[in-house]
Parts: C-alpha cells; sequence; structure tokens
C-alpha cells in the first residue's frame, strides 16, 4: 500500500507529539483529532490531564501545535470519545488507519473499525503490563527493572489488542520519569514507524496479550499515600521516591503529624536504626525517612 492516510488521536505530550512526527515523516496525516479543553462545567478535561501530567512526568514537551502549524494537519477538537461529530466526520474522511498516543479516551467498536487497516495504539508500557492512563506511575511503584514502549491493535478495552511491536529496555535505579518520559518519546516514535511501514505492506505478526500477565494503571489521586513501609526496602523507597519526584510527592509527616514538603530527593544510606519504618526526622538542610535497611535523605523543600 506504501503511503497510509492516518487519522491521528493525541495531545501535546512527547509520546504523542514524537508519534506524529514519525507519522508525518513517511505518511499522511489527514487529520489530527485532540480533546477540547473545557473552560466550563468545570473544567473537567482540563483536571484530567493536569493530573494526568503531573503525575506520570510529562516534562514541557515541544507542543503538538507547532508540529501541527509546520504540516498544515487539519484539527479537529473532540468533546468526548463517543463525540458523534468526529465518528461522523471519520468515516466521510475514510483514513486507512487510526493512530492513537497519548489520548485520554477510549474510542467507540465503530470508529476502531471504520478503516481499512483498523487503528493502532503507542502505549508507554511493556503491555500486557500496566494497562491504563499512568503508566509510568505503575512502572516506579512496581519496582519494574526492565520497560519500554508497545503498539498494539486498539480495541474497545483500553490496552488490551493484540502487539504488533514492542521494544524493551533496562531502566536505572532512580532514574528521572522525565527523562523516561523522553526516552519513549523517542523509541516509542521509531517503533512506531516500523509497524506503520508492516502494515502498509502486509507484513504485521500480531500476538495475544497474556492475560494472565496484566496489570493495571490507573489515575491515583494526588495527596495519596504510596509507599508500603512495612514491606519496602530503603533503596525501593528511594527508587520510587527519586524517579518520581517532582511529579508525585509522597504524603510525609513529622511524628508529631506535621506534613513535611520536601524539595528534592538526595540518596540513600544503608545502616541500622531503631526507628519504625516510616518515620521522618529532621536532619541538617531537611529530613530523614528511615525505612527497612536504612534511611533515604530529603532535602527541605520551599
Amino acid at each position: 500500500m506504501g503511503r497510509l492516510r492516518v487519522a491521528f488521536f493525541g495531545m501535546s505530550g512527547q509520546v504523542s507529539v514524537g508519534a506524529l512526527a514519525a507519522i508525518a515523516s513517511e505518511h499522511t496525516v489527514a487529520a489530527v483529532i485532540q480533546p477540547r479543553a473545557r473552560r466550563r462545567e468545570g473544567g473537567r478535561v482540563r483536571r484530567l490531564l493536569g493530573g494526568l501530567a503531573r503525575t506520570v512526568g510529562l516534562s514541557r514537551p515541544r507542543p503538538l501545535e507547532a508540529l501541527r502549524s509546520a504540516h498544515g494537519f487539519p484539527v479537529w477538537e473532540a468533546r468526548s470519545g463517543t463525540d458523534p461529530d468526529i465518528a461522523e466526520r471519520l468515516h466521510a474522511l475514510q483514513p486507512d488507519l487510526i493512530c492513537i498516543a497519548g489520548y485520554p479516551w477510549i474510542l467507540t467498536p465503530e470508529v476502531l473499525a471504520g478503516p481499512s487497516l483498523g487503528a493502532v495504539n503507542l502505549h508507554a508500557a511493556l503491555l500486557p503490563r500496566h494497562r491504563g492512563p499512568l503508566p509510568l506511575f505503575w512502572i516506579y511503584y512496581h519496582d519494574d527493572r526492565e520497560t519500554g514502549v508497545t503498539v498494539h491493535r486498539a480495541i474497545a478495552e483500553a490496552d488490551a489488542g493484540e502487539i504488533l511491536g514492542q521494544v524493551s529496555f533496562s531502566l536505572q535505579r532512580g532514574f528521572p520519569v522525565d527523562q523516561l518520559n523522553s526516552m519513549n518519546g523517542t523509541r516509542g516514535a521509531q517503533l512506531l514507524g516500523v509497524v506503520l511501514r508492516d502494515l502498509a505492506a502486509g507484513r504485521t505478526a500480531p500476538r495475544p496479550q497474556d492475560e494472565a500477565l496484566v496489570t493495571r494503571a490507573p489515575m491515583v489521586r494526588p495527596g495519596t499515600a504510596m509507599i508500603d513501609f512495612a514491606t519496602w526496602d530503603v533503596e525501593r523507597v528511594w527508587h520510587f521516591t527519586a524517579g518520581l519526584f517532582p511529579r508525585f510527592m509522597e504524603p510525609l509527616t513529622l511524628h508529631d503529624g506535621t506534613p513535611i514538603r520536601y524539595g528534592a530527593v538526595r540518596g540513600y544510606l544503608r545502616e541500622p536504626h531503631e526507628y519504625q519504618p516510616g518515620t521522618v526526622l529532621r536532619a541538617p538542610g531537611g529530613y530523614d525517612l528511615y525505612c527497612h535497611g536504612g534511611r533515604v535523605q530529603l532535602a527541605a523543600g520551599g
């Protein structure tokens, strides 16, 4: 088939921007569909997307708008995942393929099945691990030593379709989530380019996901305590807090219940101590967070 006509669903994040650039380099972007940010009705969409960015570590990316302007892509704004106007316009457009990257809503089966080549999604995790909107957070939470990106068939169930391509790599301990997000953008774009060439040539080899290996990556309410001090070792606590800082900060209090706000995660020391895991004490320039096997050193926050 060669050059594909692609309808792209995404938003301004590094994975979305990288995916759109990869598509545009070899194929025709027939339309870019993004969520409409509502100012009324409490700004629910803006709060949803803002919370997502804060939690998974989306640093300030190259704006999707700049890429759209440079190429002159037609841009549509969707009111929801079931927006009938978008479905009608897609039916008239008749793209060869729908490509999704970082889009917050699940599309309807009718929309997904419309193009001749169906729909694919780029997900920032090694599916079937971490299905859901916050894979980066849960990668750190579950102490994964390996991560990666996946391109899979998009179906009505989130992140559950057959895998078309996957790239894995080691995750360094305490690796900043912003840098991981950037790596996912680069490697995801490269992988998507390969998968789209395979789809155009009719040489894909899809494989089903193993449902026995599924883990979930749901939204996390800001301020929720997540560290399991009863079982986590000091190195794991350091990896989790250092890797996700400042996109997610564990709520901590001093022994008298006074909340603290830390400004950095300096490191950790493995040493014996007499304190209950989860105890926070003041230290020069910040705090010591005591855990099994040692303490995590935190700088004072502003």
